[in-house]
């Protein structure tokens, strides 16, 4: 099985959205990288995180994996309102991968 991040659980939950000032909420969209829907590519979870990580002012995309605890870094190369995703970076700390505790 693979897991697919959609674009309600990261955004809502990490844009300072407050639940009664949503009203109603629109089904989950997938989050696009290059057209297609974001795939972490392994069985388990993944945890992602919304927020300006390369401080350019847009909103960027963090997805931990639940395998080995990598964290995937995709750069947001489009605006707040319609991010768009090419790619992904591992992040690294120290030069080398940076991964979270997992077990």
């Amino acid at each position: 099985m693979r897991w697919h991040c959609t674009i309600l659980g990261v955004l809502a939950l990490t844009a300072g959205v407050r639940a009664e000032d949503l009203g109603e909420l629109q089904p989950p969209k997938p989050i696009r990288v290059a057209g297609k829907p974001l795939d972490v590519e392994r069985d388990g979870h993944s945890a992602p995180f919304v927020g300006d990580i390369d401080g350019d002012g847009v909103r960027d995309l963090l997805v931990g994996q639940y395998h080995e605890g990598r964290l995937r870094i995709y750069r947001n190369l489009g605006s707040n309102t319609k991010p768009r995703f090419e790619s992904y970076t591992w992040f690294e700390a120290g030069g080398k991968p940076g991964s979270v505790p997992v077990g």
